[in-house]
């Protein structure tokens, strides 16, 4: 059987070329995209001298 959380596992972000088009496929696009974001990360913690934040507020109903 297989199983999609040991899948992940065995992917190394770090050997991603990310100066390449990103593939067509899928997980393969997604895996591109994370070690992708690995650089934006990077590039703003140097920056900045600290790792980047977020704050999500939602407004209203979750059902609408």
């Amino acid at each position: 059987m297989y199983n999609e959380a040991s899948h992940h596992k065995k992917t190394d972000l770090d050997r991603i070329n990310i100066t390449q088009e990103p593939p067509r496929e899928e997980p393969a696009r997604q895996y591109y995209f994370m070690a992708k974001c690995r650089e934006h990360v990077k590039a703003f913690e140097q920056k900045n001298g600290r790792p980047p934040r977020a704050c999500v507020t939602t407004f209203g109903c979750p059902k609408v």
